[in-house]
């Protein structure tokens, strides 16, 4: 299998986002976090739930919006493809998305 998953670049940004899903145990769940990397196909975060490889998820990602507007809501779904025991109770996850993909951002020197 290897880690033909991570063919994408990473962004190490931490992202407000909510996770929604059934846990390993059966029992749905619903939890605010933030993001550890993002890249267009996928993203990883904590999570205090114990969650199986192959899992679906439902993520809602908030990307920050220029000037004081609030941030924009990213809505999509995701398969776990890592899940590592962390620190305490929580536990590293890494989805790939099934839903939409992140968008890109290209830089403003670039638009001509």
């Amino acid at each position: 299998m290897g880690d033909d998953h991570r063919w994408q670049r990473r962004v190490g940004v931490a992202l407000e986002m909510y996770v929604r899903g059934m846990d390993r145990h059966g029992m749905l769940f619903e939890e605010a976090t933030s993001s550890g990397d993002v890249s267009r196909g996928g993203c990883s975060f904590h999570t205090s739930h114990e969650l199986d490889i192959g899992s679906e998820l439902e993520l809602e990602i908030l990307r920050p919006a220029a000037g004081r507007r609030p941030p924009t809501p990213f809505l999509t779904k995701g398969v776990v493809v890592r899940a590592v025991k962390a620190e305490g109770d929580q536990y590293n996850i890494g989805v790939q998305f099934s839903g939409p993909r992140f968008p890109t951002y290209t830089s403003e020197s670039s638009t001509g």
